[in-house]
C-alpha cells in the first residue's frame, strides 16, 4: 500500500508568509519612490498575468516548472513624447518537479524580478503599440533559501499595446520574453516528494520564461 503523503512542515507556511511579506515591502518601496522622480508624467500601476518558465537543467537532473500566476508593480516616467523609463517588479510562485539523482522532487519555486528598462510607443494616439527592453536581476529560490540568495542577472523584451483612459489612467497588455542566467556557483534549494530538503547546482544554466500580462496604472 502506498503511504499517505507527508503533512506540510509547520515552518513551511511561516516561510511562505515571510516571502510574501518581503515581496510586498519591496513593492511598497517602489511606489514610495515614485513621487521623487523628476518627471512631468509619472505612472504607478499594478500588473497581473500568467508565466510559463522553461525547465531548469541541474547537475542532478532536469526540473520542469509548471505555469503559475504572476503579479507585480510598475513605476514609469515619460522622458520623451514617444518614450518612457520603467522600473518593474514581478513575483511568481510555480511548482517544480523532476526525477533527480537523489530521488523524485516536487517543491515550490519563487521568481522575483526587479528590472529597469525603456518603452518605445511606435505611434501616438489613444491606443499606442509599444516595444520594451529591460535589464535587471531575478531571484530564483526554492525552500529554505534566504532573501539574499538566488539573485541572478536577467533581461527581457516585450511588446503590446497601451490605452490612454482619459488624462489620469492607462491600461496595457503585453507579451514578455525573459532570460535568467544563473551565476557560477549558483544553487537552488529543493524538496523531495516525501519530505526533506535538498540543494542542486545550477551553475551556468540559462532559464527562459514567457508571460502574458495586463495592467492598469494611474497617471500624474
Amino acid at each position: 500500500m502506498t503511504p499517505p503523503p507527508a503533512a506540510p512542515a509547520p515552518g513551511r507556511s511561516r516561510r511562505r508568509l515571510a516571502r510574501w511579506r518581503r515581496s510586498w515591502i519591496l513593492a511598497l518601496a517602489l511606489a514610495a519612490a515614485a513621487p521623487a522622480l523628476p518627471a512631468r508624467e509619472v505612472e504607478i500601476g499594478l500588473v497581473g498575468g500568467v508565466q510559463q518558465t522553461g525547465g531548469i537543467a541541474t547537475r542532478a537532473g532536469d526540473l520542469g516548472i509548471d505555469a503559475g500566476p504572476l503579479y507585480g508593480l510598475r513605476v514609469a516616467w515619460r522622458v520623451r513624447p514617444d518614450g518612457l523609463i520603467e522600473v518593474a517588479w514581478a513575483h511568481e510562485t510555480a511548482r517544480a518537479h523532476g526525477d533527480l539523482d537523489t530521488g523524485p522532487a516536487r517543491f515550490d519555486v519563487t521568481f522575483d524580478a526587479l528590472e529597469i528598462g525603456g518603452i518605445w510607443e511606435t505611434r501616438p494616439g489613444t491606443m499606442r503599440p509599444f516595444l520594451g527592453l529591460s535589464l535587471g536581476t531575478t531571484r530564483v529560490a526554492g525552500p529554505d533559501q534566504g532573501t539574499g540568495e538566488g539573485w541572478n542577472f536577467s533581461g527581457s523584451i516585450s511588446g503590446g499595446a497601451r490605452w490612454l483612459l482619459g488624462e489620469h489612467a492607462v491600461a496595457h497588455v503585453e507579451v514578455r520574453g525573459s532570460g535568467i542566467h544563473f551565476a557560477e556557483g549558483g544553487a537552488l534549494g529543493c524538496g523531495f516528494s516525501g519530505g526533506g530538503a535538498c540543494s542542486v547546482a545550477v551553475s551556468g544554466s540559462l532559464l527562459g520564461a514567457l508571460s502574458v500580462r495586463a495592467g492598469l496604472a494611474a497617471r500624474f
